[in-house]
Parts: C-alpha cells; structure tokens; sequence
C-alpha cells in the first residue's frame, strides 16, 4: 500500500518540485551575501506593508469621494477626508522604495566601510518612511481630540500624547542609530553583543510560540465563533502584549547564557587579561538592555495594555456568540467591554444604565436606560434604548436612540408608552466619556488613558484611585525589569574557577521566581491604597537592580559567589559560649 501512494504520479511531482525549490533556495543563500539578503528583505517587507497601507488610504479616500459626488454644496466637499495623510503616505512608499533599491548597492564585493555606510543610509531611508506614514496621520485624527472636538467627548492629556509621540518617533529613529554605533564598536564588543543576541532572538521566537501554543489551548473552543480573519487579527493586535511579556526572562536567560559561555571558553580571562575590567566588558550588553527597556517603554505605554483589554473582550464576545447561536438567536459582531453600567448625573438630575458598554468609548452603547427625576427624586421621564450613539461633530452635539420606548410620568406616577425608531437629543450635557469613563479597567489603559482619567476625577478620593496611580508608574517600570534582570543575570554566568554554572542558573531561576512574586505584592498592595504608587510599582526593580550591581561588584573583584550552603550556615551559627569571668583577688 505504502509503494502503491509513493509510486502515483502526484506524490513523484511533490517529491521533484520540493526537491527542486530546496536545491534552489540552497543555491541562493550560498551564493549570496546572507546580510545584504537579510537587509533586502527587510526593507521589502517594510515596502510591500507601508504600500498596502497607501492604497487602502487611497481607496477609502476614493469611497467617500464616491459617496459624496451628487453634493455640490460646500458642506459635502467639507466632508472629504484630508489629502494629508494620502500625501504623506505617498512620500513614505517612496522612500520606501529608494530604501529598497539602496540594498541593491550592498554586495559582497563591496568594501567593508561603504557596504556599512549603505546599510545606515537604507535603515535611515525606512525609518523616515514610517515616520512620514504613520506621524502625519496620526497628529491629524487627534488634533480634533487636543481641540476639545474628541470622538467620545473626553479632553486628552496634551503632554501623554506627544510622550506617546516622542516614544514612538525615538524608537523608530533608533534603529539606523543603533545600527551606527554597532559598526562603531571594536572586535570585543561587537563579539560580546553577538553572543547576547543570538540566544536573546531564540528565547523570544521560542517563549512566544510557546506563549501562543498555550493560548490556542486556553482559548480554542472560542475561535469557531470568530472566523480565520478575526482569529489572525485578535493575535496580531497582542503582538506588543507578547513581546513585553516574554522579553524579561528571554534577558535573564541571554545574559546568563552569553556570559557562562565566554567564560567556559576562557574567553572572558582572555578580555581580562587584555586589560579589560568585567564592568567594561558588560557595558555593551547593559546598553543593550537600556534599549530593549526602550522598547518596552514604547510597547507598554498604549498598545500592551490596550491590547490585553481587546483580548479579554473579543473572548467574551465569542463567548456569547457562541451562546446565541446554540439557543437559535442572531448576534450581532460587537465588542463588549463590560455588561452593566450605572452613572449617575446629580446636578441634571440623570441617571444611565448602560447594559452593554463599547470596548472603544466613541462606539454605540447598547440596552440603555435613561431616567430623568424631578426635584423631588421623581421620575418625569425615562427613555429604554436599544442603542445610542453620540455625535460629536454635530452642531450641537447630540444623542442619537434607537429602537426606543419613551416613558413619560404625569403627576400620579402613571406613564404614558411611546415607541419610536430614532430619537435626536440634544439637551443633553452627557458624552460617552462622563458616562463610562468610571468603567474602565486600569489594567487595559496606557498613559494616555490613565492621564485623562486622574485628571478629570482629582476630587475622587484617593482609594478609588489608587489602582490608577499604580499602573500609571507601573506602565515605565514594567519595561524596566529588562535592565534590572541584566544585571542579575550576566554577573551570575561569569565563573572564573572550576565550579559549575549551575550555581548561577539556580541563582538566576530563584531570582526570577522571587521577583514576580514581590511583583504582585506590592502591586496588590498599592493597588489597595496600603503603599504608595510610586513604590508599589518601582520596589521590585529597586530591590533586583541592586542585587545585580552587588552581583557585578563581586565579579569585578574576582570573587565567588557565596553558596547557599554558606548563607544558611551563616544564618543557623550560634554563638560560642564564653567562659565566665574570673573572680578578682581582693
């Protein structure tokens, strides 16, 4: 049976063209210069991305072009989306493009200095190029928000949004200066970033894969609900969640394997003995982690949390879809970030209900309840809607029902039933912002978030806003442990004698352990107004950056870490008895 499937003409073509692309791919790489190839590819990668996001831009803008060619009114041409971002987003493909052909100059026959000067000049090309798309664009849809016109009503935080600009533009921009100051480095240095970075790429592709094994088992009986579509972008937005997630232990375990490595080589006695301390030896891999902490940074200060509060409610939209369809109801496609809402409106006299609250605040709401009360606490009138939108750009602003039931109450209490499709109210003084803002998980808010909030609830007391002041510090130390668990881990794989590293992977281990539990208690303490923020969410960092730099100062003297055995004889020595004093002769 086995001859009978290997011997069918379709399973001989498999086997020829499988062995044809391999024999190819393989003539490719050994003839071609890998890192000239690695460079190209990426900067095609970043080509073919930044041109589908200009022609999406391009048919949205050709969309609304299309929907508005019978308004001759100045008012519909106003309606046009800006040329801006369509522009920019031009110019950004194009130097996109230019970055591209540049690879095309960096051959292996090229000298050393000007293949290295072609490769800082294509990563400074890419990185102009998504600085032209991405900055432009996003200044733009937020200049209504900083202009007190936001979508959902709220009055962002004028310095978190250019922080979030600054983060975003530095990290992009550093790329083509990293990569400057890596060709700068001497032999040693670039040898000892090498060694860090080869492990550091394997532990995160790996404790990221196995991140999204567990979370395919976690979440799996969800997907069905979802489609292939939805499933791919619920990962794709977790990215940044995922990476802040995994690259701590990935560092921890980098420095200790880059370090245990060179010194089982002799490598690093060799350094030393060049008259290079063990401080200047890792200086090369503290700056690597600072810049990794700058990643994070980045990663932690709107998308990760962001992202974790999508996930959570795109499950448990799945969730009730999957419900729905199984006792035969029709469900709509909408993301749910909390069920049941109340808010309370005290000098309008107004009281919401909202049953279904929008993961983004500017969407519908819906099953909303509103009560109107009279001086004495009376309901006049109530209105039970089963959506209601906000629009902001009107003139005024105004609320807009759906599918609503009006309740209006005479003087006996008695109401009289209205139904209607679609009320407009403009009376108002509610946005989605004053309504829902309370509802917000602290968890799922980055600085731009936490900043608004703190801002406009300052009277609340400082309980009900503890847990919002903690992960406001919280979102810059997070991101920081990379740097603390460096300085742990990289001390603990040097050994200068014949004693095993298994001492230093323990240590490393226990560390770790021992830094996520402290972690979450005085993150729970904090968060129960019983420390301050500050501490709460910097402690753990304090605590494991100083235990690594007296790690790093024991390896600098050339000295050996105590053993466990030593510590805990030091802790159960008791005292010698001392002998009574002896009597004085009169």
């Amino acid at each position: 049976m086995i001859e009978i499937l290997t011997r069918n003409p379709p399973t001989r073509w498999g086997k020829r063209l499988a062995a044809q692309t391999k024999a190819r791919v393989s003539a490719v790489l050994n003839h071609s210069d890998k890192k000239s190839l690695s460079i190209r590819v990426f900067t095609g990668g970043m080509l073919l991305w930044l041109g589908l996001l200009f022609v999406g831009t391009l048919l949205d803008y050709r969309d609304a072009a299309r929907s508005l060619r019978d308004l001759e009114t100045q008012a519909g041409l106003e309606e046009l989306p800006s040329l801006i971002p369509l522009l920019f987003r031009g110019f950004g493909v194009f130097l996109a493009l230019v970055a591209f052909l540049v690879t095309f100059w960096i051959k292996e026959t090229t000298d050393e200095e000007q293949r290295k000067g072609l490769v800082v000049i294509a990563l400074s090309l890419g990185a102009l190029a998504s600085l032209a798309v991405w900055l432009p664009t996003d200044i733009l849809e937020t200049q209504a928000a900083l202009s007190g016109q936001a979508l959902a009503g709220e009055t962002p935080s004028i310095p978190a949004y250019f922080g979030k600009l600054f983060l975003i533009s530095l990290l992009i921009l550093s790329v083509p200066v990293m990569a400057l100051l890596y060709f700068r480095l001497d032999l040693m240095d670039r040898y000892v970033v090498h060694n860090f970075l080869s492990p550091f790429l394997f532990c995160v592709a790996s404790f990221m894969a196995i991140w999204l094994i567990a979370d395919i088992t976690d979440n799996g009986d969800v997907f069905p609900a979802l489609g292939f579509g939805r499933v791919v972008a619920f990962y794709v937005v977790q990215i940044p969640f995922v990476i802040l997630f995994v690259m701590p232990i990935a560092v921890l375990f980098s420095g200790l394997f880059a370090m245990g490595k060179m010194s089982k080589s002799n490598e690093l006695i060799s350094m030393i003995g060049s008259g290079r301390g063990v401080t200047r030896i890792l200086m090369p891999l503290i700056v690597a982690g600072a810049y990794i902490s700058l990643i994070g940074v980045a990663f932690k200060y709107e998308w990760a949390p962001a992202s974790v509060g999508y996930k959570e409610a795109v499950i448990d939209t799945a969730l009730r879809e999957t419900w729905m369809k199984r006792h035969g109801q029709q469900a709509k496609k909408d993301i749910w970030a909390k069920r049941g809402w109340m808010h309370v409106n005290e000098p309008d006299k107004r009281s919401w209900f909202v049953g279904h609250v929008p993961f983004v605040l500017s969407d519908e709401m819906a099953d909303v309840v509103v009560m109107q009360l009279d001086e004495r606490d009376q309901p006049t009138v109530m209105w039970i809607a089963k959506r209601a939108r906000w629009v902001w750009d009107a003139e005024p602003p105004k609320w807009i029902l759906s599918g609503v039931r009006v309740y209006t109450y005479d003087q006996n209490h008695i109401p009289r039933i209205e139904s209607k499709e679609r009320i407009e109210i403009t009376e108002w003084s509610e946005t989605p912002w004053k309504v829902l803002s309370s509802s917000q998980n602290p968890e799922y808010l980055g600085i731009p978030g936490l900043t608004m909030y703190l801002n406009a609830n300052r009277d609340f007391d400082d309980r009900l806003l503890a847990s919002f002041k903690t992960n406001w510090w919280y979102v810059f130390s997070e991101p920081l442990a990379c740097l603390a668990l460096l300085l742990v881990g990289a001390p603990l794989g040097i050994v200068y004698s014949r004693r095993g590293a298994m001492g230093g992977v323990t240590g490393a281990i226990v560390i770790f352990a021992l830094m996520y539990v402290a972690r979450g208690t005085f993150l729970a303490m904090g968060h129960s107004d019983r420390m301050p923020p500050f501490l709460a969410a910097w402690l753990t960092n304090i605590l494991v950056g100083v235990t690594g730099l007296i790690l790093l100062w024991l390896k600098a003297r050339n000295r050996e870490l105590p053993k466990a055995k030593e510590l805990f004889g030091l802790l159960n020595r008791r005292p010698e008895p001392t002998a009574p004093p002896e009597p004085r002769l009169s």
